[in-house]
């Protein structure tokens, strides 16, 4: 898929979020279809703007390494008739004269400076110890955040994982990503979801990329 279809995928994306918006509004609860669908959407939406940027980035290295060619290219060109006018042009080089000897200039004794006092050993300061810290609500705090995030796999990943591993794990088919983590959302330990997984997908499970997939899933049932 090039940059240009894309982009109109991505736009079929928005529209479709917008539409979705649009048909909730005035109302005062939400569906639960309403999130899974918009959840869906924004992390088709974020893969195509990676997907795009990276296109970018493609296109840039290959314009600039063609411009660098073409700058070699006529370096190349000009460099001989350079080299002749430069030697042409060059001045003849004057003899150098061998420099006359001096007697050198008796220097003064100078006088030894006076011995520096010793210094004074500074007084230890005895270290205080540091104020007792609150119990650990702030970690708990972020843990019990962490483990909301974990409940729904569509919201766990970053926007690098997400895109890593729709592109190595599911060979960029986001319909078939969001199928299997609304599988591994439904189990309830660690071993069922190693079952769905096994059953529905032909992973290399030893690799860097699937390990840190199922990192993600064993941290759901910690």
């Amino acid at each position: 898929m090039n940059n240009q279809e894309r982009l109109e995928q991505l736009l079929r994306h928005i529209n479709e979020l917008e539409q979705l918006t649009n048909s909730i509004r005035g109302t005062e609860i939400y569906p639960v279809s309403f999130f899974s669908r918009a959840f869906d959407l924004t992390g088709k939406m974020q893969i195509d703007l990676h997907e795009i940027e990276m296109g970018q980035i493609e296109l840039f290295d290959q314009q600039l390494r063609e411009h660098q060619a073409q700058l070699r290219a006529i370096e190349r060109t000009q460099r001989p008739a350079y080299d002749a006018a430069t030697a042409a042009h060059r001045p003849e080089e004057a003899p150098t004269e061998e420099p006359l000897m001096k007697p050198a200039p008796q220097t003064a004794a100078r006088p030894q400076p006076a011995p520096a006092p010793k210094p004074q050993p500074a007084p230890t300061l005895k270290p205080q110890p540091a104020p007792a810290s609150t119990p650990h609500a702030e970690a708990s705090l972020n843990d019990a955040i962490e483990r909301t995030k974990l409940i729904d796999l569509r919201k766990a990943f970053t926007l690098n994982d997400r895109f890593r591993f729709c592109r190595e794990l599911f060979d960029r088919n986001e319909e078939r990503m969001n199928d299997m983590l609304n599988m591994l959302n439904e189990a309830r330990s660690y071993e069922e979801s190693l079952k769905l997984l096994h059953a529905h997908v032909q992973w290399d499970f030893e690799s860097e990329t699937a390990t840190d997939f199922l990192n993600f899933i064993e941290r759901r049932f910690v």
